[in-house]
């Protein structure tokens, strides 16, 4: 397979996370989430325009930070949060439900999945990375093709 330098790298990556569970009558029992998200893995550049602060730990301007620490750098680093990151990264879902309803995509969907305990840890240090670097058990799944509309088919389920 070659490599087709003006793809614009798109993959769904597994992202499991820890949770509770109650059917409120009962004791909380410990589960496992898990969700499929469509990534963007970025080029080096906007990578570390997200994940790469220019500034050292006491918030002084680094002089190697990639990308430079300008002013204009500093205030663009300092709006950044993990929200912005996933609005950043992430086109689409699967396996997202509010009682028995899918949960179609959405700008407000996405900030509301980030404030649930354990997600954007479970995504921003085990999934994307993990796919950022190429490893295998990301990659699971992204040679088969899905319909237009970006839903799984019912193989690839």
């Amino acid at each position: 397979m070659s490599f087709d330098l003006t793809a614009k790298r798109l993959i769904w990556i597994p992202v499991t996370f820890a949770g509770m569970a109650s059917d409120n009558d009962a004791n909380a029992e410990p589960i496992e989430h898990k969700v499929e998200l469509q990534v963007e893995l970025v080029d080096l550049d906007q990578f570390s325009r997200l994940f790469v602060s220019p500034l050292d730990d006491d918030g002084n301007p680094l002089p190697d930070a990639i990308p430079e620490a300008t002013p204009e750098r500093i205030a663009e680093w300092q709006q950044t949060n993990d929200t912005t990151r996933a609005l950043a990264l992430v086109k689409d879902w699967r396996g997202v439900k509010s009682g028995q309803v899918t949960v179609p995509f959405s700008e407000a969907g996405l900030r509301q999945l980030m404030l649930v305990p354990n997600f954007a840890v479970a995504l921003f240090l085990r999934a994307y990375p993990t796919a950022y670097a190429g490893m295998k058990e990301t990659r699971l799944g992204n040679s088969d093709s899905s319909p237009a509309n970006g839903a799984a088919s019912a193989d690839a389920a």
